[in-house]
């Protein structure tokens, strides 16, 4: 096969020893519920491809070695970089490790091939998030070991910052020093935009600059959630945020009404019908409540005002909120399971973290498969995590509404609920952050943030 002339050279990487390999796939730098490292290990013997689903920063590469190393195979990791790698150069019988979302046509092309032939043992990495080449999607799923980001993975922080500094200390030859308990609430608080890396280059530095115990200030954490939220004026009327909230609430009540004027234009053909008439008569009360209740939310978002942030223990709160939505839980037959910490707290108006917690789980329910399970964690102080399955679409909808200056079109019809948005304004005004966060296959999760002590002044 000719060689092109852009093609990027490849490189072959130093293999990892037995023990370092095996402390990457194993908790806490894995998650506990990653069971397919025994699978993807079997996979090497015969070529068969595995697709590591895990943020670039959270150590991809490191997971290649490490199955590399324990897998047994002979023949080098070799690693192809770019958009067209020199694929036909990889040695049979050797590993590759290649970024397959980045792929251009005619380099995947060559990838299929080399699946096809199965003399090289492919491990593709990709992002949560990515979307694949559909070929090369069906292809690569046969073994999937996902890791969620760090920003997923709020009740592991304190077990995997521990780790960090344990191998710190060891390459120091020192005793790793223990993490103070606010220095555990501000790692907590974080949204670790840097993943795992950006976690080990803190610690490192607090490290150095710590004794034995690293206190908040020896942390230095430079992409803080905006605290300053809050304290920021309300935007002036108009502007995108009130034509996003018009839109939304017209799309709300467009099928209740959609629905009344129906009874109204079969009203005398109901009259002689009692059948019809009854059936007519349900739809129309439930339209009817359903235009109330968004009525009474929105009120209730007015009458609100501003925050007085105070130190609130989030596993009762969180509690009564899924006893109000029980009903609407169970007619859709949609399961919760509950992780809180009995002491896990953050700092926030009580009345508004209950109410955008209300919003936002039922807007969240309504983008669960019926029958599906609903994940909530609030092990961790100041942060909260929702993981449940949804298809692409829903996911992708839900990234547009958390992220704070996204641009959509108001015209579009698959718009979420009204509830979403109005939690996210509620969250930010506590100095708080909404984050949605894909994860391997169709699973999604939505992290809320929330300071863990009260600013300065929010009692004022």
């Amino acid at each position: 096969m000719p060689t092109r002339s852009d093609a990027r050279p490849l490189v072959v990487l130093p293999p990892l020893t037995a023990a370092a390999a095996a402390a990457v796939l194993a908790p806490p730098r894995l998650p506990a519920e990653v069971a397919s490292v025994p699978l993807a290990c079997r996979a090497a013997a015969g070529a068969i491809p595995v697709l590591l689903r895990a943020p670039a920063a959270g150590g991809r590469l490191l997971l290649a070695r490490a199955l590399h190393a324990l897998a047994g195979r002979e023949g080098s990791l070799v690693v192809a970089t770019g958009r067209r790698p020199a694929l036909e150069r990889v040695p049979a019988g050797s590993a590759l490790y290649l970024e397959v979302a980045s792929l251009a046509p005619d380099g995947a092309l060559v990838l299929e091939a080399l699946l096809d032939d199965a003399r090289v043992w492919v491990l593709a990495g990709a992002d949560p998030g990515a979307v694949l080449p559909r070929p090369l999607g069906a292809r690569l799923s046969a073994v999937v070991l996902a890791v969620p980001p760090l920003a997923a993975r709020a009740a592991e922080l304190p077990a995997l910052a521990a780790a960090v500094l344990e191998g710190l200390g060891r390459r120091l030859g020192i005793a790793p020093p223990r993490l103070a308990a606010d220095a555990l609430d501000r790692l907590a608080a974080h949204a670790w935009p840097g993943d795992v890396a950006e976690l080990e280059a803190v610690l490192a530095r607090a490290l150095l600059l710590a004794g034995g115990v690293i206190e908040a200030a020896h942390l230095d954490l430079a992409a803080e959630p905006p605290a300053a939220v809050a304290a920021a004026p309300p935007a002036a009327p108009g502007g995108a945020a009130l034509e996003y909230l018009l839109v939304e609430l017209a799309h709300e009540l467009r099928n209740p009404l959609v629905t009344i004027k129906t009874f109204a234009d079969h009203l005398p053909a109901l009259l002689e019908d009692a059948e019809l008439r009854a059936r007519f008569a349900t739809l129309t009360s439930e339209a009817i409540e359903r235009m109330d209740g968004l009525l009474e939310n929105v009120l209730a978002f007015a009458r609100l005002g501003a925050p007085r942030r105070e130190a609130v223990e989030v596993g009762p709160i969180m509690a009564r909120v899924l006893a109000e939505l029980e009903p609407e839980l169970a007619g859709r037959a949609v399961r919760v399971r509950q992780a809180a910490a009995p002491t896990a707290r953050c700092a926030a108006d009580p009345a508004h973290l209950a109410y955008a917690l209300r919003n936002l789980f039922a807007g969240v329910v309504r983008e669960v498969p019926a029958r599906e399970q609903l994940t909530l964690d609030a092990t961790a102080n100041g942060v909260l995590t929702l993981r449940f399955a949804a298809g692409a679409e829903a996911a992708d909808r839900l990234r547009r509404l958390a992220a704070p200056g996204e641009a959509a079109n108001l015209g579009d019809p698959t718009l979420l609920p009204l509830a979403f948005r109005l939690a996210r304004a509620v969250l930010e005004r506590n100095g708080g952050t909404l984050a949605v966060v894909p994860e391997a296959g169709d699973a999604t999760s939505v992290v809320i943030r929330l300071p863990t002590t009260p600013a300065e002044g929010a009692r004022a």
